[in-house]
């Protein structure tokens, strides 16, 4: 088994096949970000679906087997404020997963936190239940070559 960790090993395979996030997220049936969050580590897969994307990406069984390991968020930095934490704990589960996403639609760039803004709005969930809903919009600035 290569020294690797299967993340690397799963990217390699995907990157190598030319399959993007959108078609394992419908072939498993799941959201894109979701699904780029698991290929990143940080969500898990259940098994048969962990066999889709083994199938896709033709993955060893130890590197199938981690896409429905338990995982580990730890990669980010922590603070005390439960409400920080929480948006924290979001861009470390999700940051990687969104940062592949929009290299896939928009090409090598950021998003730019200038040309940009913010909205919070309280809604309603599906079971009637509050909800907080953040929105970020910001400029795409494609990384410049020379």
């Amino acid at each position: 088994m290569s020294a690797t960790k299967p993340k690397d090993r799963i990217k390699a395979n995907r990157l190598a096949k030319k399959v993007s996030i959108a078609a394992i997220a419908k072939e498993v049936g799941k959201s894109p970000t979701f699904v780029a969050a698991a290929l990143n580590s940080n969500h898990r897969l259940s098994p048969d679906e962990a066999k889709k994307v083994a199938a896709m990406l033709d993955l060893d069984s130890e590197t199938t087997a981690s896409l429905s390991a338990f995982p580990i968020r730890a990669d980010f930095p922590n603070t005390t404020d439960p409400f920080k934490y929480r948006l924290l704990e979001v861009i470390g589960v999700y940051g990687d997963a969104l940062r592949e996403m929009a290299n896939e639609m928009f090409g090598d760039g950021i998003m730019s936190a200038i040309d940009f803004s913010i909205d919070m709005e309280k809604v309603k969930g599906s079971q009637g239940e509050d909800r907080c809903k953040i929105t970020l919009n910001g400029k795409w600035l494609e990384y410049k070559t020379f």
